[in-house]
């Protein structure tokens, strides 16, 4: 079976991402017959660009790959709890194995005391932060799935000294669990990367899309091929500045970006024709280090990173670390989980978008100073 049916979640999103009708049946048969990582990642683009079945069609559609699924995958048992659904879920959508256990700690990092819930509402956030956890306890949230890890090294005590802690302790309170998928997203097909491109191509063809840095040891069936960052060639060249327009438009009209460029070029009116792209969300500089792309993409880089790749002749775009992953969260995320809810008893789960989630950083003019 493709890793397009066994693993992109994007094959589900026609319901919730419509703009207006097209041919996609015809595009649901070609996807039966192909297995390729390029092939997988332009299916995913054609749906992000909205083009959809009507609801009908797609519900019968959904309900048709699931059953195939199903038939060659033992059931896995009911979720008892909200937790559990979501948890069964985003493993299915981001399976933890294709995380870099190196470093990273991704999973349930928070569980939820026995009781009685009577609600169901599940936050998503890119970080953990104090009015990030006064909005789930105004929501009256059960669980918050929450990008980054909001516990990376192994704990000795559980204080209000820490700012991190201090959030733990009153989730914990309120009996809110925490699921942080992180790299998983990342390497993922149909994760945070891919959506990169897509924002870039805006619906452009491309010739190749390709995996930075593949995972090389074992993962899940129908996930092989997948790993951190992309590569992707485009058909027809563009210029820097129309890639930096579809990025602002992408990650939530950012005005602000951060740009370096090659000593060859004084500007951004004398950029040269692009034809490939590198990308990586969070922190790019390890995983773009070796890419021969003309540009990298990413939220931030080391000075010297950022330093050698402009002496090669490379261009460097910045949008600041978490802004180059948090709209990811509304614009695919949320889509993708209701539907893998849809299918248990907790199918009339609320999913929500923390409106105060934010990155930490500012541009200010000091011009401006009073």
């Amino acid at each position: 079976m493709s890793i397009w049916q066994r693993s992109n979640p994007l094959r589900f999103l026609s319901r919730h991402i419509s703009r207006s009708p097209s041919p996609l049946p015809s595009l649901a048969r070609r996807v039966n017959r192909t297995s390729s990582f390029s092939s997988t990642c332009e299916r995913s683009r054609l749906l992000t660009r909205g083009q959809a079945w009507n609801t009908r069609t797609s519900f019968t559609t959904r309900k048709h790959i699931r059953s195939f699924n199903s038939s060659r995958i033992m059931a896995a048992p009911p979720a008892t709890s909200l937790t559990d659904a979501v948890v069964a879920a985003m493993r299915t959508l981001f399976p933890e194995e294709l995380a870099d256990g190196a470093w990273d700690n991704t999973g349930l990092l928070l569980g939820q005391a026995p009781g009685h819930d009577t609600g169901r509402t599940v936050l998503l956030t890119n970080d953990l932060t104090s009015a990030v956890v006064d909005e789930a306890l105004k929501e009256g949230v059960q669980m918050i799935v929450c990008y980054h890890p909001v516990i990376f090294r192994p704990l000795k005590s559980l204080t209000t000294k820490d700012p991190m802690q201090t959030q733990l302790l009153r989730l914990a309170a309120a009996r809110i669990s925490v699921y942080c998928p992180h790299t998983a997203m990342d390497a993922a097909s149909g994760g945070l990367n891919d959506w990169l491109c897509d924002i870039l191509l805006d619906g452009e063809h491309q010739v190749k899309r390709t995996v930075v840095q593949p995972i090389s040891r074992p993962v899940p069936e129908g996930h092989q091929g997948t790993g951190y960052g992309r590569t992707v060639e485009l058909v027809r060249p563009v210029n820097l500045q129309t890639l930096l327009k579809r990025l602002s438009a992408g990650i939530g009209d950012q005005r602000y970006m951060m740009v370096a460029l090659p000593p060859t070029l004084d500007g951004l009116t004398k950029t040269q024709e692009i034809t490939k792209v590198a990308v990586c969300a969070g922190s790019g500089s390890d995983v773009l280090k070796d890419t021969d792309a003309q540009v990298l993409v990413t939220g931030e880089m080391a000075h010297h990173y950022a330093l050698r790749h402009t002496q090669l002749g490379q261009i460097v775009v910045c949008v600041f670390h978490s802004n180059s992953e948090r709209k990811y969260l509304e614009t695919r995320l949320k889509p993708m989980l209701e539907v893998e809810l849809e299918t248990t008893k907790y199918g009339d789960t609320r999913v929500i978008v923390s409106k105060a989630d934010r990155d930490p950083f500012e541009v200010i003019d000091v011009r401006d100073l009073a």
